[in-house]
């Protein structure tokens, strides 16, 4: 048995669904950071920035969907192998651009140029701006000096990689807001035997979410063990 091979019913097929509502906070600042962007008038600019796995993108996904908000989501490392700088152009009429993985145009100084001149007209037109990246705005690899100084103007969070104890927090938020029940022992015994990837452990989570609907069963050990090949 495998998730590949599960059949499920086509009716049944749970999405992924990004809120800050179902992402686990260590620490509230950034939360209530987050919280004001979309909120308030008292923050235009959020920069985050963390290594892979730690959670920008739900974030900036999660601020993209927020309530009434005319919010558009970019992912960089996608749209420079797919599109045009020109992507950035006429974005004026938003209240929030969430941009994800600025390190992704390190070298590409047409991109970097385009991300400038957007920066520029967003804060003309008082749409917010929300950027992830891999780096710190001192140290993010960007050959253009003005956009570099401009993104050190943002309010700056650091995403830090969870301990076992806060993934296994996150992995039962997540659960928990997908209506499942998910106890410590199976969130301890899928970090044991799949990932210690949160990224990895939310797309599983993901289709044992499918599979658990198909089956009407709860997510025990016997009921995961054999997706997981253990």
């Amino acid at each position: 048995m495998t998730l590949s091979t599960t059949q499920l019913p086509l009716r049944l097929n749970p999405q992924q669904v990004f809120s800050f509502d179902n992402f686990y906070f260590p620490h509230k600042e950034l939360e209530l950071a987050l919280t004001d962007l979309c909120n308030s008038d008292r923050l235009d600019f959020l920069y985050l920035w963390g290594e892979k796995s730690v959670g920008k993108t739900h974030l900036l996904l999660a601020a993209a969907e927020y309530k009434e908000l005319r919010a558009f989501y970019l992912p960089l490392s996608e749209l420079v192998l797919s599109a045009s700088p020109k992507i950035l152009e006429s974005l004026e009429f938003l209240d929030l651009l969430c941009i994800d993985g600025l390190d992704a145009i390190a070298g590409l100084a047409d991109w970097q140029e385009a991300v400038f001149h957007c920066f520029n007209r967003l804060q003309l037109s008082g749409c917010k701006l929300l950027i992830s990246a891999q780096a710190n705005p001192a140290n993010i690899k960007l050959t253009l000096p003005d956009l570099r100084s401009r993104m050190g103007t943002a309010l700056v969070y650091q995403l830090e990689s969870l301990d076992d104890a806060g993934k296994r927090e996150a992995l039962i938020l997540q659960a928990q807001s997908r209506g499942l029940e998910l106890s410590e022992e199976v969130a301890n015994y899928l970090m044991r035997h799949y990932s210690r990837d949160m990224s990895l452990l939310m797309a599983l989570l993901l289709e044992l979410d499918k599979a658990s609907m198909a089956a009407q069963r709860r997510l025990t050990i016997p009921f995961i063990r054999p997706f997981l090949n253990v």
